[in-house]
């Protein structure tokens, strides 16, 4: 429809003039009359750069390792399986078995990697509690999940500057809810309210407001 994707264009800069944002960018400067900060770990630093105090975003590192599963056993109809302290999870993964501590470390906005402490926690805890054994571990990563102080996301305008929502804090349920928050989102920037299959579900425009972390700041 007419958009384009743009990378290696990292945010240097905002300002709303001329009833319009301009985007200061390393691959350019871009205008629009709605900017959506849908920046992840760095949704807080994105708003102080169009001079906005943060939300409070804060991302925290989770660690996943992949490993080889017992041999000659086939694993991909496992369930998902997690303890009820959500110390641990794991699930198959194209034949073999994806593991997390469910490590919820804080840190900086930047590309997380994995502690090698992390890693030896999930594979204990995993050993501890079943029967299996962590022989080779095939593949780890670290991801930053990013909350706000309710740990819901914040969807929609910012009561403080014109033509600007947020699109963040979606913690470690970003892929389940990207369709209902991307349906939400949308009708938010185009300002035509709550799209109806969201709002029979109790959703509203208050629910996930920006507005309520300011309340809960200047409180």
């Amino acid at each position: 429809r007419g958009g384009s994707i743009v990378t290696d264009a990292d945010v240097r800069g905002l300002e709303r003039r001329g009833g319009a944002w301009h985007v200061e960018t390393r691959a350019g400067t871009f205008t629009a009359g709605v900017v959506i900060n849908a920046a992840g770990a760095w949704a807080d630093a994105v708003a102080e750069l169009a001079g906005l105090d943060p939300l409070g975003l804060t991302p925290k590192r989770r660690t996943v390792i992949v490993f080889d599963a017992p041999a000659g056993m086939a694993v991909d109809a496992w369930p998902m399986t997690c303890d009820v302290d959500e110390e641990f999870y794991f699930k198959p993964d194209a034949g073999r078995v994806l593991a997390s501590p469910e490590d919820e470390t804080p840190s900086p906005p930047c590309d997380a990697q994995p502690e090698d402490l992390d890693v030896a926690i999930a594979v204990d805890r995993i050993e501890r509690a079943t029967t299996l054994k962590v022989e080779r571990i095939g593949h780890k990563w670290a991801g930053l999940r990013n909350f706000f102080a309710d740990r819901l996301p914040a969807v929609g305008p910012d009561p403080r500057s014109e033509g600007l929502l947020w699109l963040a804090g979606q913690g470690g349920y970003g892929i389940m809810t990207s369709p209902a928050l991307g349906r939400l989102a949308a009708a938010l920037a185009l300002d035509i309210g709550v799209p109806e299959a969201l709002a029979s579900q109790g959703i509203t425009e208050e629910t996930l407001s920006p507005a309520r972390l300011l309340a809960t700041a200047q409180a």
